[in-house]
């Protein structure tokens, strides 16, 4: 049987980030965010508390793009806003660029939609036959 892929879910506090899903968890339930937010949140958890410059950020997010700054602002808000109560995780270093802090672990977990592999079964093969029953014709 083939080994399944996997892929790895980053957690801290309740959250998870599941990158083979592209999906943001809060206790188990997805939070909405879209694919260039996780694009975000994939930079910034994978640097593990480490700053990431705009600079950085942006090719890493939009690579050979010409983006304006305020791009970059607009996904960093709605990041914070989909974080709640818990948006101080990403932190600003103004004028450089941005960190996510806390103490995120790494969990690898099966990939979505993959086959899985199952006995065969073998089904009785019964020959086909069909009868043909005339209907009534008008009287």
């Amino acid at each position: 049987m083939p080994e399944r892929s996997r892929h790895l879910v980053y957690e801290f506090g309740g959250w998870e980030v599941d990158l083979g899903r592209n999906e943001l968890r809060s206790r188990g339930a997805a939070v909405p965010w879209g694919v260039e937010r996780s694009r975000f949140f994939v930079v910034l958890v994978q640097s593990a508390g480490e700053l990431v410059t705009k600079d950085e950020l942006m090719a890493r997010v939009w690579p050979g793009a010409i983006v304006e700054e305020n791009k970059l602002q607009f996904h960093i808000s709605a990041i914070r806003r989909a974080l709640g109560t818990d948006r101080a995780t990403v932190r600003t270093s103004f004028g450089r660029g941005y960190r996510l802090v806390g103490d995120w672990t790494i969990r690898k977990v099966n990939s979505p939609g993959e086959p899985v592999a199952l006995d065969p079964v073998q089904m009785p093969i019964q020959p086909f036959s069909y009868q043909c029953t005339p209907r009534p014709g008008p009287n």
